[in-house]
């Protein structure tokens, strides 16, 4: 009796080894098909999340995306994290700003040993190609901050630019995936349509159409030609979407932490008369924020944005010092609650500069 008993708990504990290595295996061919390389179609790594927002649209069902960064700490400087190797060594696309702005993520690309997704291959795609560039700099002088010498690289701040990403992804998966080039470059449409419809209103868009109006607003003479007489009105009736909600902010002066928000005052119309920081990365000295200060008392200036992985500290010591209402944003998609789609992302920045202003 008592050897049946042994042989009977050898076999449960053999048994028991055996369903764990099993256990482990499923557990480990699980991960590959999270990663790709199975049976969930194309895998899309992109460094920003709000890359990665833009992407889905495009993408849809044909695969699935995943990010590094979410914007809840400084894009400039993200950890290289094994976990975020292995999302790109068996990612089929690699989506990037193109400028310098991840300068990070070479140590990334370089420990994932992904052929296919380094810089010149199929895989890898610069969404800033064909971005009208701001804040260029003719040249290298590192006592001037942080600089990026090939312009602001903070292009997803201003919808206009989501278009372009928009393009440069879908060229990416066109070359990834050539059998799904009609059914990317149709989303891409529709994408294209939905900004239009976002940024100016259906009005104008059916009017117009969404090229016109993004040309004359990237010239600076949207608003101008929307002065124009019709049908017993003017054509600035006409406007929604973000640019209408923007109207009561548009044309002020305003402070900002930091140059995040440079394409977004270009769109919308802001002016940004000072910031925070003395340079870019540069930490504000006591001397600095006392200048700040004298600058919004003598012209009055009512906003202050901050991104919110800044310290809290200085902005809000000079909004007591002051009575600047500082404006506290999430930069990407995900950083705070309620923002996870890029489009979410936009209401909640113009919702909440308009609120500081009742």
């Amino acid at each position: 009796m008592l050897k049946k008993i042994y042989l009977l708990s050898l076999l449960l504990v053999l048994s028991a080894s055996t369903l764990a290595q099993h256990q482990q295996h499923h557990h480990r061919h699980g991960h590959d098909h999270a990663w790709g390389r199975n049976d969930k179609g194309l895998h899309i790594v992109t460094s920003f999340s709000d890359f990665a927002a833009i992407a889905k649209y495009i993408v849809q069902d044909k695969g699935y995306v995943e990010f590094i960064s979410d914007g809840k700490g400084d894009p400039h400087f993200v950890p290289p994290k094994p976990s975020y190797a292995m999302k790109m060594r068996y990612a089929d696309m690699w989506v990037t700003t193109g400028l310098d702005l991840e300068v990070w993520s070479t140590t990334l690309l370089d420990k994932a040993r992904n052929k296919k997704i380094m810089d010149g291959e199929i895989g890898f795609v610069a969404v800033s190609d064909g971005v009208p560039l701001l804040q260029k700099v003719d040249k290298a002088d590192r006592t001037e901050g942080d600089i990026h010498m090939m312009g602001n690289p903070h292009i997803h701040t201003s919808p206009l630019n989501w278009k372009h990403i928009a393009r440069n992804i879908t060229i990416g998966l066109q070359k990834v995936d050539p059998d799904q080039a009609d059914f990317y470059i149709t989303n891409r449409d529709q994408f294209y349509d939905m900004v239009d419809r976002s940024l100016f209103g259906d009005a104008l868009v059916d009017m117009f159409g969404g090229e016109t109006l993004d040309e004359l607003l990237r010239n600076k003479t949207l608003f101008t030609f929307l002065d124009r007489e019709y049908q017993g009105g003017k054509l600035l009736n006409y406007l929604g979407g973000w640019l209408k909600d923007a109207i009561p902010f548009r044309d002020k002066k305003i402070i900002a932490y930091h140059k995040n928000w440079a394409y977004f005052s270009d769109t919308f119309g802001l002016d940004v008369a000072g910031y925070v920081e003395p340079k870019p990365g540069i930490p504000p000295s006591a001397k600095h924020v006392q200048n700040i200060i004298n600058l919004i008392e003598s012209q009055n200036l009512e906003l202050m944005l901050v991104a919110t992985y800044f310290e809290k500290a200085t902005p809000q010591m000079i909004e007591n010092r002051t009575g600047i209402h500082g404006v506290y944003l999430p930069l990407s998609c995900g950083a705070a609650p309620g923002t996870e789609d890029i489009f979410d992302l936009m209401d909640s920045w113009i919702q909440s500069i308009n609120e500081a202003l009742e």
